[in-house]
């Protein structure tokens, strides 16, 4: 393990891909972002890779299989809950190489939900429904992932808050809006960069419509906290390899 610690270790951030340029530009800068966070709170040398499970290049699988045969690495989805992508797409492409791992994704994480609650405070004087818009997957792990943030959310902000997905699950973030009726309502974006989804929450009609959660520097520390568990746990990394912050 002592041999492995001294080899570079190779970090493919993952995202799922977009057609708009703006939402592009998002997940390259928080590539950047984190890449500068690992160099301030990581004494390791991590070597970062641009990856792709959809729409765009360069794919995963294809950065994979060209990293260097004995040096470790570390798949980051850069995506905010499991699914298809997660337990299929990387999934595979860590299995088809040997020492590879995958970090989770976001997830639920205490820090996501409060970001998310803070946002909400800002549009809550007329009473409004809130309800928090999440991509989507037909895997219950990932709705239950969502559903588990709408729980945190309520909790902090004191009020239920109601789920709805953009698609590959029920109920639709649209239904959730029509029947609302008479109320305002708030979604709670959790999708990570502008691009198709987002401009579907905005079509709900909603009196509120928060933005992705691109970019904020939490996002970038969460995914960051995702890293380094992962490097933990494989014996990648030690306690001590991890610079204290204030």
């Amino acid at each position: 393990m002592t041999e492995t610690k001294q080899c570079t270790i190779h970090v493919v951030a993952t995202s799922h891909g977009t057609d708009n340029a703006y939402g592009q530009q998002l997940i390259h800068d928080l590539r950047d972002q984190l890449e500068d966070l690992a160099k301030q709170e990581l004494s390791i040398e991590l070597r970062w890779h641009e990856a792709y499970v959809d729409v765009q290049e360069p794919s995963l699988d294809a950065v994979v299989a060209g990293l260097p045969t004995l040096e470790p690495a570390v798949v980051l989805p850069l995506l905010v809950s499991d699914g298809v992508h997660t337990t299929l797409d990387i999934a595979q492409a860590v299995q088809s190489r040997e020492n590879t791992l995958a970090a989770s994704p976001l997830g639920p994480l205490p820090q996501l939900a409060q970001l998310l609650a803070d946002r909400a405070k800002e549009h809550l004087e007329n009473d409004p429904m809130v309800a928090l818009a999440a991509a989507g997957t037909r895997l219950e792990v990932g709705q239950e992932q969502a559903k588990e943030l709408a729980r945190q959310i309520a909790k902090i902000l004191e009020r239920d808050v109601e789920v709805g997905y953009c698609a590959g699950a029920k109920p639709h973030i649209a239904q959730v809006v029509d029947e609302a009726m008479k109320r305002p309502v708030v979604v709670l974006s959790s999708l990570l960069a502008e691009g198709y989804f987002q401009h579907k929450l905005v079509s709900t009609g909603a009196d509120v419509v928060t933005r992705p959660l691109l970019p904020d520097v939490t996002i970038a520390q969460c995914f960051l906290m995702r890293l380094k568990e992962t490097l933990k746990k494989a014996g990648f990394m030690t306690p001590d390899e991890e610079v204290l912050t204030s």
